[in-house]
C-alpha cells in the first residue's frame, strides 16, 4: 500500500511539472496600504454573514513579496478590493472572516478569543488577526485567474450571502466560462472553513487546468511588540509518513530567496544539489495538508475528498513597515492536479480549512497527524507517539489543576502543583539515587585505595572495586539510573509549556505572560529575567547540599548551574517557574534525606 500511494505521487508531481503551462505573464501589481478605519462593528448570531463598509482607498505601495519562478504563472501580491465593501462571515464567538467580494479570497480571520501579546503593563493592542489582503487565504492562485482570463465580479449581483455562507461569481472575458468560489463556517467545527471551486465552460471552448494553485494565505513572525518569533513556519503531510514535516522562518526565507523550484523531493535522492535545493525538497512534496503557522496559531488547507495536492510550497514573503523595518511573514500555495475542463462540462472542487489556535485538543481530534505540527511528541530527534500521549496528558492535568483556583494566575499555580505531582511520583527514584550517592562518597576513600594498590593491574582494580560495592549493596548506577527515567517526563513538560495555548497570556507574579520570558526590566538592551536567575541559584543550592565522591565532577556540576542560566533564560516563564520551583523541591528532599541519615547513625 505504501508503496502504490508513493508511485501514484511520483506520477502526480512528474505530471505536473512535465504538463504545458496555461498562465501568461504578467506586470508587477501591488499590495494596498492598511485601511484607514475599521469597519462598523454589527452584533452577529451564530453562522451570520453580514456586509461591512472599509474605508476609502488610498495610494498604494510597493509589493514587497518575493517573485515566484514556479511555472505556475504570476505570483505577485494582489490588488485589494479596498473600495468595495467586503463581505464578512461570523462563527459568533470565534472568528470573522473578511471575504474580498471582487476578486475572491479571505483577506482577514479575526479570532474573537485572542488578544495580541500583552506590552509588559499588561496591555493588548486588540483581536488577533491572521491573513492579509495582498496575499489571500484559500482562494484561486493569480496565475490560474489570469491564464483563465477571469474578470472582476460586481458585488451587486456576483456576490451571495446566506445564512453562513459567501458565494462569489466571476466569468472570463468571453462569459463562456462561470467560475464560483463559496465559504461556509458550521456551528459543529470550530475554527473550520469549508471552500469549494466549481467551473463551468458553457461553451465549446475546453480549458487547461495545469498549474492551477489555491493560494493558502500568509501569516506572521512579527509580533504586535515587535518581538520576532521563531516557533512558527510551515509545515504539511506526506502521504508516505506517519509525521508533518516542519520548516522554521530563518529556513523558509533561504528558500524564498532561491525561489525554490523544486517539485519533487524524492528526486533529490543521489544528485548532487545546492544546499538550497535539499532545503527546500524538505518541503516540497506530494501532501495531504499543509499548514502556515506562528507559536500559538495556524491556517491549514486539506482536501475533502482525500486526493490531496500534487505539491505544497511555502517559502518567505517579508514586508516592511512604515518605518522600514523588514517584518518576517511566510506564505503557502497548494498545486493541484492537472485536469482539463471539457467543452459544456463542470469540474469542482471542496477543501477545508483551519484558521486558530494551535490547540493540542482540537487539532488531535482533527486526525491526519494535524496535532504533529506543535512538537509536543518530540522527543530528542525522533516523534513517538508514546511522548505526544504523555504530553497531552500533562496538558490535561494542567488545565484541570488551573480550574482550582480562579483568576489570571491560576496557570501559574497550575504550574506549580504539576511540578508537586511529578516530584511525589519520582520521589523514590531520586530517595533511591541521593542514598546510592551517599553511599559511593562514604566508600571514596576505600576507592581511591584500590586505585593506588593495583594502578598497574586495571583488571585486578575493577574485580575488587565490583566486590566492594557488592559487599556494600552499592550500584555504579544507582546514582544516574533513576535520572534516566525522568528524562522523557521532562521533555514531555518541556513539550507542553513550550506549546500550549492555554499559557498564553496567563499571569504569575511579576510576569505578565507565562508563554513569555518574565521580563521586569530592560538594562542596557538586555532584558532582567528573576525566574532563570532563581532558577540558577537553586541548583547551585542543591549542589551544595547533594554529596559527591568526585570533587571534579562537583565542580563541572556547579559550571552547569551557570550553563542552565543561560539556556533557560530566554525561555517561557512557566517552564522557569517549573525548574525553579523543581530545584526548590530537590533541596528540600536532600534536606530531608540527610537529616533522616543522621538520625540514623546517631540512634
Amino acid at each position: 500500500m505504501w508503496f502504490q500511494q508513493r508511485q501514484i505521487a511520483a506520477a502526480r508531481i512528474v505530471a505536473a511539472r512535465t504538463a504545458p503551462v496555461a498562465a501568461q505573464t504578467a506586470p508587477e501589481s501591488t499590495a494596498p496600504a492598511k485601511e484607514a478605519a475599521s469597519a462598523e462593528q454589527q452584533p452577529a448570531e451564530q453562522k451570520s454573514v453580514e456586509q461591512q463598509p472599509v474605508a476609502d482607498p488610498v495610494a498604494p505601495v510597493a509589493a514587497t513579496g518575493v517573485v515566484s519562478k514556479y511555472p505556475l504563472g504570476p505570483d505577485l501580491a494582489r490588488e485589494s478590493s479596498s473600495d468595495v465593501l467586503h463581505a464578512t462571515l461570523v462563527r459568533d464567538g470565534e472568528l470573522t472572516c473578511k471575504i474580498d467580494p471582487v476578486k475572491g479570497g479571505i483577506v482577514s480571520v479575526t479570532l474573537s478569543k485572542y488578544l495580541n501579546e500583552k506590552s509588559r503593563n499588561g496591555e493588548s493592542s486588540g483581536n488577533v488577526e491572521l491573513g492579509s489582503a495582498d496575499y489571500p487565504y484559500m482562494t484561486l492562485g493569480r496565475g490560474i485567474v489570469e491564464s483563465l482570463g477571469l474578470v472582476d465580479a460586481d458585488p451587486s449581483k456576483d456576490l451571495k450571502v446566506g445564512d453562513g455562507f459567501v458565494e462569489l461569481t466571476r466569468v472570463n472575458g468571453s462569459g463562456d466560462l462561470r467560475v464560483v468560489e463559496r465559504w461556509s463556517v458550521s456551528s459543529e467545527r470550530s475554527y473550520e472553513i469549508d471552500y469549494s471551486i466549481t467551473m463551468t465552460s458553457t461553451g465549446s471552448q475546453a480549458y487547461d487546468l495545469t498549474g492551477m494553485v489555491i493560494d493558502g494565505g500568509v501569516i506572521s513572525h512579527q509580533s504586535t511588540s515587535g518581538r520576532r518569533d521563531e516557533a512558527g513556519g510551515a509545515a504539511y503531510m506526506p502521504f508516505d509518513k506517519s509525521h508533518c514535516k516542519l520548516l522554521d522562518p530563518k529556513t523558509l526565507e533561504k528558500i524564498g530567496e532561491w525561489h525554490s523550484t523544486i517539485q519533487n523531493p524524492l528526486s533529490l535522492e543521489g544528485d548532487r544539489v545546492k544546499a538550497s535545493e535539499k532545503i527546500a525538497g524538505k518541503l516540497n512534496g506530494v501532501a495531504k495538508w499543509g499548514a502556515l503557522h506562528s507559536k500559538y496559531f495556524l491556517m491549514s488547507i486539506w482536501d475533502q475528498d482525500g486526493k490531496g495536492f500534487a505539491r505544497f510550497d511555502s517559502f518567505s514573503c517579508p514586508e516592511v513597515d512604515a518605518g522600514g523595518k523588514k517584518l518576517s511573514r511566510s506564505r503557502a500555495k497548494y498545486l493541484l492536479d492537472a485536469s482539463v475542463l471539457p467543452a459544456g462540462g463542470t469540474l469542482e472542487w471542496s477543501f477545508r480549512g483551519y484558521a486558530g489556535p494551535k490547540a493540542s485538543e482540537l487539532l488531535h481530534a482533527m486526525g491526519n497527524g494535524m496535532d504533529g505540527i506543535m512538537g509536543m511528541d518530540r522527543f530528542f530527534w525522533g516523534n513517538p507517539a508514546w511522548m505526544g500521549f504523555i504530553s497531552r496528558m500533562l496538558l490535561k492535568c494542567l488545565v484541570w489543576f488551573s480550574q482550582l483556583i480562579p483568576g489570571n494566575s491560576g496557570y501559574g499555580w497550575a504550574v506549580i502543583f504539576l511540578t508537586v505531582l511529578v516530584k511525589l511520583l519520582f520521589w523514590p527514584l531520586t530517595h533511591k539515587s541521593t542514598k546510592s550517592m551517599r553511599k559511593m562518597q562514604e566508600l571514596k576513600p576505600q576507592l581511591d585505595a584500590l586505585k593506588e594498590q593495583y594502578k598497574n593491574d586495571p583488571q585486578v582494580m575493577y574485580r575488587k572495586q565490583q566486590e566492594l560495592f557488592k559487599e556494600n549493596n552499592v550500584s555504579q548506577l544507582g546514582g544516574c539510573l533513576p535520572m534516566l527515567l525522568q528524562i522523557p517526563v521532562f521533555f514531555a513538560l518541556f513539550n507542553t509549556f513550550r506549546s500550549a495555548i492555554e499559557l498564553r497570556q496567563a499571569g504569575f507574579l511579576w510576569a505578565v505572560d507565562l508563554s513569555l520570558p518574565d521580563t521586569v526590566l530592560m538594562i542596557g538592551g538586555i532584558g532582567l529575567n528573576p525566574l532563570a536567575i532563581l532558577m540558577g541559584l537553586t541548583m547551585v543550592l542543591q549542589q551544595k547540599m547533594t554529596p559527591n565522591a568526585d570533587p571534579q565532577q562537583g565542580r563541572m556540576m556547579m559550571m552547569m548551574s551557570l550553563v542552565f542560566i543561560w539556556i533557560f533564560y530566554s525561555m517561557p516563564a512557566a517552564l522557569t517557574l517549573y525548574m525553579t520551583v523543581n530545584q526548590l523541591l530537590s533541596v528540600l528532599q536532600a534536606y530531608l534525606t540527610k537529616k533522616f541519615d543522621d538520625k540514623k547513625v546517631a540512634a
